[in-house]
């Protein structure tokens, strides 16, 4: 209709960081095509999400960008100030409800959110998380499960508020072919996982928790593969025909699904890994270093001080909760950097084997 808004959807948005610069080039290049259509800019998260951030993003306040190398000199201006007619929206209300009215969203975007689950199905034995477990190991099928009907909810959901001919960009965390997922990959010797495992295994070992507050730990979310992403869909039919299936991955083609769920089409998929730029920088500065004589020791050390916040960020509040109620919040709260201490202590010794590779699967969905 003339003058409908164009509505572009971010769920999971965290403080906007990581979709504000895209959201950039989207309005610049609706703006090119439709002069004067209104856009409306819509975020979800959580009710504790960082929100100040999100609009002090929107407003110019702070930086355009947020994360690795990402100064004060990124900013681009404040999307509101640079368009004309572009206006802000957020909700609380999770990815698992319905977020924006029906058929009200022409372009949805998510990165890394998606595979939180409602709830954890059991409390694992023996690991954190169910990445690390075997496929085939009792433990995991619940984990599955889980997984399928969470994605199933979240996919009817999206179904709702996705106006026909409108898309689906979700990028999401997974477990490859090759069984690498976040943490660990064929870069380095250690998985992230394995060593926050152990490590809160030997504090219970040596009494510094309990063997219930181990057990009671568990990350609730899963790393899914292919074949979980691509299930509601009937499973995959080989390579995408589609034109435009490399609109997500950057990636020729791709792979399609057999059949619609609820409307919904996968108009390509694929796997992708994103290097750890913390490693990367690492490695790369490792003849700089040395050429200028640099005490190696000390830069291990500020490189894990550096590098360990950003895998504490999404992994914390799961640590603290494992603990016991009956401890004081002090208690938790020093349990837990404890574990992210001993674990930067085993980064700076070893920095090259250490790294938060992302795994992913990328997902471009049409309403039809």
């Amino acid at each position: 209709a003339k003058n409908e808004p164009f509505v572009i959807a971010d769920y999971g948005t965290a403080d906007a960081g990581t979709s504000l610069p895209m959201m950039h080039e989207l309005v610049a290049q609706i703006r090119k095509a439709e002069p004067s259509t209104p856009v409306v800019l819509a975020y979800e998260d959580q009710p504790q999400n960082d929100w100040t951030s999100v609009f002090r993003r929107l407003l110019g306040e702070i930086p355009s960008q947020a994360g690795f190398d990402h100064g004060g000199d990124n900013n681009t201006g404040a999307i509101l100030d640079r368009f004309e007619n572009v206006t802000m929206v957020a909700t609380g209300a999770s990815f698992y409800r319905n977020c924006f009215p029906p058929s009200g969203v022409d372009l949805m975007f998510s990165a890394t959110a998606m595979h939180w689950f409602r709830k954890s199905p059991i409390d694992m034995q023996s690991v954190l998380h169910s990445a690390m477990l075997k496929k085939d190991a009792a433990e995991f099928k619940p984990y599955w499960d889980q997984a399928d009907v969470d994605w199933r909810l979240i996919l009817q959901q999206r179904a709702k508020e996705l106006k026909v001919g409108g898309r689906f960009g979700c990028v999401s965390f997974a477990r490859t072919e090759d069984d690498y997922f976040l943490g660990k990959s064929s870069h380095v010797k250690q998985s992230m996982h394995g060593r926050f495992s152990d490590i809160w295994a030997n504090f219970a070992s040596q009494g510094k928790i309990s063997k219930e507050e181990y057990l009671s730990t568990n990350f609730p979310n899963q790393y899914r593969c292919m074949e979980e992403y691509l299930a509601p869909f009937g499973g995959a039919a080989g390579a995408s025909s589609e034109t435009d299936a490399p609109i997500i991955s950057a990636k020729a083609g791709g792979l399609a699904a057999k059949s619609t769920f609820e409307g919904l089409a996968v108009v390509g998929a694929n796997y992708g890994e994103t290097r750890c730029p913390y490693h990367v920088r690492w490695m790369a500065e490792a003849g700089e270093r040395k050429a200028k004589g640099v005490d190696e020791a000390k830069a291990a050390r500020d490189h894990a001080k550096f590098f360990v916040p950003t895998t504490r960020t999404w992994s914390n509040s799961t640590f603290e909760s494992g603990l016991s109620s009956k401890r004081t919040e002090a208690e938790r709260v020093q349990i837990t950097q404890d574990m992210y201490q001993q674990y930067e202590d085993e980064i700076a010794l070893n920095p090259q084997d250490h790294a938060m590779d992302y795994q992913h699967v990328y997902l471009c969905i049409e309403k039809r």
